[in-house]
């Protein structure tokens, strides 16, 4: 027996979970991600999980998002106590996602108790900072390209995926006495074919089958430079004297736009301008650049010198505290903020955008994937009016958005990564997209590779060995 049993991101964007299970009654979950958007998504993540907690013997996390190993603290509250594997940059900007996740579900459930947000009474955090602080013990590092072994003869093999600090796709490999070997390949989030500083993704090694996301599998990102984008956003905020809201995921994407700020700024493109990072975990994960090089294209000098670090610029100022993020509501543009997170689902951004919606001299630049109900999709489909922590927010800001800072591969990058396997899998899962996007991929998969391809959903489960 050699089973996959789909848990989340099968027809959704969020939620990343696969239970592989073997001749034994434990089996590991790889990935390990919150389900973040609507209600009817959100409320998932309070339900018991399909298969039993005791039936997880490991962990295998592809990279350090929420919708990725977000959901870890909530199984270790309710009694798991194994191993949780992952790439040592991943673990470093894991601690950091889980500390900051587990702050804000505190804080949620004590406001929504406050205001009377909360739909049931008492609201109670999903999990807790003591539950992240025992999720962070659990975790072991695995290196790159070195096949971890793990029960019933199976291994894991984890290789750079460019998506994010210390991202991987996994391919799990079991062996038999008495026939070959069965592989399948985990691609995690993929990244861009050319990454703003990341170093690029690996090609795909063979697999018998390949679980592959599909964020965008139905479209091409624009042929743009991400710097070009962003300079004329930011000059016309300085020309309309607007204070630019930018929802941004702490890891990655808020460095992303600092490097792009700070090369814009350095070359006279735009005008020195004052920017905020306004979210505790963004300001340490750029903290960590330094210590993993061979991630990115930065050198150890550029990093541990202010004046050449290609992520810091004198206008730059990082919110130290609560009050400090308050105190930007006072702020006239032009100015920009930096906050979490990326699509508008919590975090200090909310904040800033029921402060600055109603005005028009806001600007809010929307940078990534928004997932379906969500706030930054609600922003990205024009909607008048939006519901933050129980109120009704109009919308008179100007909303804008820019798809080539987006860490995941368009329909043409997967395509290409596909080509590099060196012959077809015996059949292609889409996760990790909606269906329009998943239809889309499929379509193309079918035509271009004549590869078998399955979109499966929430709790489908395959025999890897039929």
């Amino acid at each position: 027996m050699f089973n996959i049993h789909f848990l989340g991101a099968a027809g959704q964007v969020t939620g990343s979970k696969y239970f592989i299970y073997s001749s034994t009654s434990r089996g590991f979950l790889l990935d390990c991600g919150l389900f973040q958007g609507p209600p009817e998504l959100s409320v998932m993540n309070r339900l018991p999980l399909p298969i039993p907690i005791g039936a997880i013997g490991n962990v295998l996390i592809t990279h350090a998002h929420l919708d990725h190993l977000g959901y870890l603290p909530y199984i270790v509250r309710n009694g798991y106590n194994g191993n949780i594997y992952a790439t040592e940059a991943t673990i470093e900007v894991g601690e950091y996602v889980l500390r900051d996740s587990a702050k804000l579900q505190e804080e949620d459930a004590l406001n929504a108790n406050k205001h009377g947000w909360a739909k049931h009474k008492p609201a109670i955090p999903l999990y807790t900072s003591e539950d992240a602080e025992k999720t962070i013990t659990l975790f072991q590092q695995v290196q790159r390209y070195k096949k971890k072994i793990l029960p019933d003869n199976i291994s894991a093999e984890y290789l750079n995926a460019g998506h994010i600090l210390g991202s991987c796709s996994i391919r799990i490999e079991k062996r038999y006495d008495d026939r070959e070997p069965l592989s399948v390949l985990f691609s995690g989030d993929i990244g861009r074919k050319h990454p703003i500083y990341l170093k690029p993704k690996d090609a795909a090694p063979q697999a018998d089958y390949v679980v592959c996301e599909s964020t965008y599998g139905d479209r091409l990102h624009k042929a743009v430079d991400p710097k070009d984008e962003l300079r004329d956003v930011v000059l016309d905020a300085i020309k309309s004297k607007s204070m630019l809201i930018i929802p941004a995921f702490a890891v990655d994407r808020s460095q992303e736009l600092l490097f792009c700020l700070n090369a814009l700024m350095r070359d006279g493109q735009i005008p020195i301008i004052d920017t905020y990072i306004d979210s505790p975990m963004a300001t340490g994960v750029t903290d960590v650049y330094g210590k993993f090089s061979e991630e990115h294209t930065f050198t150890q000098q550029e990093l541990s010198e202010p004046d050449k670090n290609p992520l810091l610029f004198k206008s730059l100022k990082f919110t130290k505290n609560p009050e400090d993020s308050k105190r930007l509501n006072d702020l006239n543009g032009p100015a920009i903020i930096i906050s979490a997170s990326g699509m508008a689902t919590g975090g200090r951004v909310m904040h800033h955008l029921i402060n600055r919606l109603p005005k028009t001299d806001t600007v809010v630049l929307l940078t990534g994937y928004q997932a379906e109900g969500t706030l930054g999709r609600a922003l990205l489909e024009g909607e008048k009016f939006v519901h933050i922590h129980g109120q009704q927010i109009p919308v008179k800001a100007t909303i804008k958005t820019l798809n080539s800072y987006s860490g995941h591969a368009d329909q043409g990058e997967i395509m290409e990564w596909l080509k590099t396997m060196p012959k077809a899998p015996k059949k292609i899962f889409l996760t990790h997209g909606e269906d329009k996007a998943r239809l889309g991929l499929k379509a193309k998969i079918e035509s271009d590779l004549n590869w078998n391809v399955e979109m499966p959903h929430l709790g489908w489960s395959f025999d890897l060995e039929q």
